[in-house]
């Protein structure tokens, strides 16, 4: 746990805890919610918590089209990054 802390406090424990890390569909922005149910809502979507929750859950599905977000609370703003880019970071790592 020491080994996060001072990651969690440089970003700010409070904008750390209000991050959601979704499943975004390319083609038309929907978010995954559940099995076969898509939200254009980014505060319905399902939040998996971490990207590497995400990351699996993409690749034990095998689903295509697809790019993680990252919402906040408190913003309307959603940062998207691609499946591939993040894998990529992740092997290199």
């Amino acid at each position: 746990m020491l080994l996060f802390m001072p990651r969690a406090h440089a970003l700010g424990v409070n904008q750390w805890a209000n991050m959601r890390t979704l499943l975004r569909k390319v083609a038309n922005g929907l978010y995954f919610q559940g099995p076969d149910h898509w939200t254009n809502n980014p505060d319905a979507g399902l939040n998996f918590q971490s990207i590497d929750r995400a990351l699996e859950f993409v690749r034990t599905y095998k689903l295509e089209g697809i790019e993680v977000a990252f919402a906040f609370r408190n913003s309307s703003g959603v940062t998207t990054a691609s499946v591939e880019k993040l894998e990529v970071k992740y092997a290199e790592a």
